[in-house]
């Protein structure tokens, strides 16, 4: 597809203006805008798509690249898409053409992939390039790794790390995926980036012609993920049942990891519900649970239990996970909290998975509870529930340096 014709800055502002103007009122006209909190959520949803664009499209510089942690999700203030509690997440962009080495130190790691896009959401076109798996890589025992990326290998390969570009893409997107399932022992990645052959005048700053271009795809980037969470992507299809789980699906067509599964569902409970969560545990290099908006914005998983790992949920003596979603905390291990809204989402990842599993759902009043759970489940204090809250704070937050 060829690039659009050249706008000037005042156009493109113009454009993204009308994109962010037209999803406001499509909110506001929005069936769960009715809900004042669904509606305020929202809001802050499109203020979110715009910081995330700006990051996104208009701030990298694809010669000077670097791994960025907080510039499209944080733990709650940057959430969009759904992004993963267990994950930390890492972004850079690179410019097709060059080549690049990518360094570091994973030792004490759980996990990580890197993902290599040509294009994301706001571009003309959306491919995958590759995946470098951890698993799968040269990493010393002293945890050191080396990668390279560009559109030829390196002179002497062996040994190397090595995924190939293509030169045509200007805006490759690396998606790193790091992953934490002990979150209080695991160690982060000592990261690193560089452009083995930068032009030599590579700008830092953008004439006219590339900034417009940069904020009308930023624009687009805003208008294709309104679209997406709002539901206009899925006119024609049955509407997805409340307080069930959908089959296993993959979304590697918008960018999703070639090596991952999606089980949502949607729920809608009251201050008087419980709905209990039945899986027995597949096989998987990883595997958790979350809860998130109607809107797609993780809940807090810092200060709350709204997500649980094959790591962290307790299995029940007959070897079945049974998580608990309740507006209150209800004295079981495996609480997942959804964080003061009674509408929302469930979703259930995996990662390398060997077989499949659709969760099964029982909706039962939360004074009956204990009568739907096996007689032997522990109790959980108040107390207790205190002391691992402040631990699970104190452990996701270092790994934003918070």
């Amino acid at each position: 597809m060829s690039e659009p014709a050249p706008v000037t800055v005042a156009e493109a502002q113009a454009a993204w203006d009308r994109t962010v103007n037209t999803a406001r009122a499509e909110l506001l006209s929005h069936p769960r805008a009715k809900d004042p909190a669904l509606l305020a959520q929202g809001h802050y949803f499109l203020g979110t798509l715009e910081t995330v664009a700006f990051n996104m499209y208009v701030a990298p510089r694809q010669q000077y690249p670097a791994f960025y942690t907080q510039s499209f999700f944080m733990p709650f203030e940057l959430s969009w898409g759904t992004q993963n509690p267990d994950f930390l997440n890492h972004n850079a962009f690179l410019d097709g053409a060059h080549t690049y080495r990518i360094w570091g130190n994973a030792k004490g790691s759980y996990w990580t992939t890197i993902q290599a896009m040509a294009g994301f959401w706001g571009d003309e076109k959306m491919a995958q390039l590759g995946q470098i798996d951890f698993d799968d890589i040269p990493i010393a025992e002293n945890g050191d790794f080396e990668i390279f990326m560009g559109p030829n290998p390196p002179a002497d390969t062996k040994g190397k790390t090595w995924l190939k570009l293509d030169p045509q893409a200007r805006n490759v997107m690396l998606a790193v995926r790091e992953v934490y399932m002990d979150w209080e022992r695991e160690r982060i990645v000592d990261l690193h980036i560089e452009t083995l052959d930068r032009d030599a005048e590579a700008p830092m700053w953008f004439d006219e012609a590339e900034l417009a271009k940069r904020i009308v795809k930023g624009a687009k980037f805003i208008e294709f993920a309104w679209k997406f969470t709002s539901g206009q992507m899925d006119r024609g299809k049955e509407k997805p049942p409340v307080n069930a789980f959908l089959v296993p699906s993959t979304t590697t067509e918008i960018g999703g990891n070639p090596v991952a599964a999606y089980v949502p569902m949607d729920f809608d409970i009251g201050p008087k519900d419980a709905l209990i969560i039945a899986m027995t545990p597949i096989e998987a290099r990883y595997w958790g649970f979350q809860t998130a908006s109607v809107w797609g914005q993780t809940n807090d998983y810092s200060y709350h239990q709204s997500s649980l790992n094959a790591e962290q949920a307790k299995v029940d003596s007959d070897g079945k996970v049974r998580l608990v979603l309740s507006l209150s905390d209800p004295g079981v291990p495996n609480w997942l909290d959804p964080v003061g809204i009674g509408t929302g989402s469930v979703l259930l990842r995996w990662y390398k998975a060997k077989g499949t599993a659709v969760p099964e759902t029982t909706l039962v009043p939360l004074a009956d509870l204990r009568e739907h759970l096996p007689a032997d489940t522990p109790k959980v204090t108040p107390a207790e529930r205190a002391k691992q809250l402040k631990a699970r704070a104190r452990a996701s937050l270092r790994r934003f340096k918070q």
